[in-house]
């Protein structure tokens, strides 16, 4: 009964015309009388759709976004961003009130020092980019950047929580998470993860798996591991292991650095550099992750592709696989001929066996083949010679996957990945320590499902059930 007499009272007085008067005097010479109309404001409008509709349809209202965009007054600011999450808490009104130009007020309130202010316009922002028209609006505007400046300079811990709850909702729109990204929003979160303060690190671990999600190469770079799920895609790249305050570095930096002595890039393309591709999230194919059927990402192809003779020796590649001089000097990815010819062959030989151990056989073997054939000691397989020669020859650190003759346990355990990720067998990627790595992939086996390793080294295509001590042995030095 309480709250019956309570919405009846705010109704009453929108009835009357309290709210019109309210909100002509927002636009008062008097900061006081603002701050009050605003207060005012914002408690009617708390759960009251017929207030949020008398705001929303008021002939002051375009003065009232004014001054949440213009007011130096932190309490007229924060009372209006509170009267906006109101009325955005009503779904049918978002569309017309982000007409309003309203997002690009809040936009420019996340630059204010008060911490009350910051507070609340997160909060708006959060529930308004459940709209598309919000969200278009929103990458217009900076916004995104001064989030991501929140969270690398605010102190306060309520702000950092907003703001960090505020990415979190942004980035599950794929354009939202690049412009983040551009904004330094990865560093900032992983940064993050490792904060003590409780609440802040939790809510940032949460953002960093959704941006994470539209980049798996910065995914394997930081965690490691690659799902089942994930789909590589033309344009991914593995740059090593996340070492302590590194930070992950564009396709482009890395193609830009004089060769070194240091552990490869290994990139992933049956295409051409993409002159259009973003610097920091690479082409929109190798930041997508796939939580659905992997089989959505199968390439069909419409016929298998002769392969050339090889009359050079296997550590010199060909002018097609090195690129020509036009692509060396505008620094691109040289082209990969062999990956393309891989996924061709493994589309149509290996895609239509009958079961998906057949497959999964015949494709460890397939990359065994590839990369050198069965190794029983990596010492003595001198894939490091091979590796240092590519790096000369093509002067890039980056070496196309196809380009890479005498592969061990990294090598291998990525162009499975990629290739399985082609064929719809799901397998995940794992990064061990001393350039392991390795695929573990599920079979049903008597209405259970086993997981196993595959072994792409000394026996291809044998399997290691997961926990076993053969797979133990395969993981470790």
């Amino acid at each position: 009964q309480w709250y019956q007499r309570r919405v009846q009272g705010k109704e009453t007085l929108a009835k009357i015309g309290v709210i019109q008067a309210l909100m002509g005097l927002i636009g008062n010479e008097d900061e006081k009388v603002q701050e009050m109309s605003a207060l005012s404001l914002a408690n009617l409008s708390l759960g009251n759709r017929m207030v949020c509709l008398d705001i929303l349809h008021d002939e002051h209202m375009p003065t009232m976004v004014e001054a949440l965009e213009s007011s130096q007054n932190p309490r007229v600011l924060t009372y209006l961003s509170h009267v906006i999450f109101n009325i955005v808490k009503f779904e049918p009104l978002r569309e017309e009130l982000v007409g309003y130009n309203v997002v690009q007020s809040l936009a420019a309130s996340l630059t204010h020092r008060d911490a009350d202010v910051c507070i609340s316009v997160c909060k708006a922002l959060a529930a308004l980019v459940a709209d598309e028209s919000a969200r278009e609006a929103l990458l217009k505007t900076n916004g995104l950047g001064s989030l991501v400046t929140l969270l690398k300079e605010a102190t306060n811990k309520e702000v950092l929580r907003k703001a960090a709850w505020t990415v979190g909702i942004c980035v599950a729109d794929e354009g939202m998470a690049r412009e983040l990204n551009k904004n330094g929003a990865l560093r900032t979160l992983m940064d993050f993860v490792n904060n003590s303060t409780q609440g802040v690190s939790n809510l940032a671990v949460i953002a960093l798996e959704k941006l994470l999600q539209y980049d798996l190469a910065a995914k394997y770079w930081h965690l490691g591991n690659l799902s089942q799920t994930d789909v590589i895609r033309d344009g991914f790249y593995d740059t090593g292991a996340h070492k302590p305050g590194e930070d992950f570095r564009s396709l482009k930096y890395l193609l830009d650095k004089s060769v070194d002595n240091k552990r490869p890039v290994l990139y992933i393309s049956t295409l051409g550099a993409d002159p259009e591709v973003p610097a920091d999230l690479k082409s929109e194919a190798s930041t997508t992750g796939s939580t659905t059927n992997i089989k959505t990402g199968r390439t069909t192809a419409k016929g298998k592709k002769t392969h050339k003779v090889e009359e050079k020796k296997e550590d010199a590649p060909s002018e097609a696989d090195t690129g020509t001089k036009e692509a060396k000097e505008t620094g691109k990815p040289k082209f990969d001929s062999s990956f393309k010819e891989y996924v061709e062959e493994v589309v149509s030989t290996i895609g239509p066996l009958p079961t998906q151990l057949e497959q999964i056989k015949s494709l460890a073997v397939f990359v065994s083949n590839q990369m050198g054939g069965p190794v029983q000691s990596v010492s003595t397989f001198n894939h490091d010679l091979h590796i240092a020669q590519l790096k000369s020859d093509i002067k890039s650190n980056v070496i196309p996957i196809g380009f890479v003759k005498r592969g061990i346990f990294y090598h291998r355990a990525l162009l499975f990945k990629a290739l399985a990720d082609r064929i719809g067998v799901a397998a995940s990627l794992v990064r061990g320590e001393y350039n392991r790595a390795w695929n573990d992939v599920t079979l049903m086996e008597e209405g259970r499902a086993v997981h196993y390793l595959v072994n792409l080294m000394d026996s291809p295509g044998s399997l290691m059930e997961v926990g076993g001590y053969a797979a133990g042995v395969y993981k470790k030095l």
